[in-house]
C-alpha cells in the first residue's frame, strides 16, 4: 500500500524530469545540427567539444576560484540591494517626501543601461568592486518596489485591530506586518537574484578583474577560444539555476515555516 502511495507521488516528478530531459535532447540535437551546418568551429563549435573544453577546465584550481570570486561578489551585492531595499521601503512608507526624492533616481536606475553603470563606476572604483556596485543597483530597485507596494497594501482593519489590543511596534510587526508583506517581498527577492546574478558577471566582463567568471568569458573571446567561451557561459547558466533553485527551495521553507 506504502509502496504504491510513493509510486503514485513519484509519477509526476520523473513525468516533468522526462519531459525536461527531451527539451534538452532537442536543443542539444539541434545545435550539432547547425554546428554540422556552418562546419566553423571558430563560430559555433559542437556540443562534444565544449563538453570536452568543460571537462579539461574541472581540474583547474583556476575555475573553482574564479567561480568562488564571482558568487561571492553576487551573494555580497544581492544581501546589500536586499538590505537597501528594506531600509528604504521602511523609510519611505514613513516619509513622503524621501519616496518623492528618491523616486527619479530609482526610475533612472531602471532606465539606464547596465553597461553605462559599468563603465561609469568604472572611473570611480576597482574592478573588483563594479560588479558588487552593479548587482547592487539591480536588486534594489526590484525588492524596493515590491516592499513599498506590500506595505502600503496592508489592510487597514489588521492595523487598527492591533492598535485596539495594543500590540505595540514589535508585536505588530511581527504578527502584522510581516506576514502581509512576506509573499510580495519573497517574490520579488527571487525575481531579483538572476538579474543581479547577469549584472555581476556583465560588470566583470567590462572590468576584467584578476579572479572572475567574466574575466575568463573575456579571455575565451579575445584569444578567440569560442568553445572555451561556451564553456564558461555553460558553467555560468548552471550556477545560476542551482543558485535560484536553492533559494525557491529557501522560500518555500520560509512559507511553510510562516503557516505552522
Amino acid at each position: 500500500m506504502i509502496s504504491t502511495m510513493s509510486a503514485k507521488h513519484n509519477c509526476p516528478r520523473v513525468k516533468v524530469l522526462l519531459s525536461r530531459a527531451g527539451v534538452l535532447a532537442f536543443y542539444l540535437a539541434l545545435w550539432s545540427l547547425i554546428a554540422g551546418w556552418i562546419n566553423q568551429p571558430l563560430l559555433l563549435p559542437t556540443p562534444l567539444a565544449v563538453g570536452e573544453r568543460l571537462l579539461a577546465l574541472l581540474p583547474d584550481p583556476q575555475l573553482y576560484r574564479s567561480l568562488g570570486a564571482t558568487l561571492g561578489r553576487t551573494l555580497l551585492a544581492y544581501a546589500l540591494g536586499i538590505a537597501g531595499a528594506v531600509l528604504l521601503g521602511a523609510l519611505c512608507v514613513k516619509s513622503k517626501l524621501l519616496e518623492l526624492l528618491l523616486s527619479p533616481l530609482l526610475s533612472a536606475v531602471r532606465a539606464t543601461p547596465v553597461t553605462s553603470f559599468i563603465v561609469l563606476a568604472l572611473v570611480w572604483l576597482s574592478s573588483p568592486r563594479v560588479p558588487v556596485l552593479t548587482g547592487f543597483l539591480m536588486t534594489l530597485p526590484v525588492v524596493y518596489s515590491a516592499l513599498v507596494q506590500a506595505l502600503r497594501a496592508i489592510d487597514p482593519k489588521l492595523l487598527e485591530m492591533a492598535q485596539m489590543y495594543r500590540f505595540g511596534r514589535t508585536k505588530t510587526l511581527v504578527h502584522v506586518v510581516i506576514p502581509s508583506v512576506l509573499p510580495a517581498f519573497v517574490q520579488s527577492c527571487l525575481a531579483a537574484i538572476g538579474l543581479c546574478w547577469k549584472a555581476v558577471v556583465a560588470a566583470e566582463v567590462i572590468g576584467v578583474p584578476k579572479l572572475a567568471v567574466g574575466s575568463r568569458i573575456y579571455e575565451s573571446k579575445i584569444y578567440l577560444e569560442t568553445d572555451s567561451l561556451l564553456a564558461w557561459t555553460l558553467m555560468i547558466v548552471l550556477l545560476s539555476v542551482l543558485l535560484e533553485a536553492l533559494l525557491k527551495k529557501a522560500a518555500k521553507r520560509l512559507m511553510e515555516v510562516r503557516h505552522e
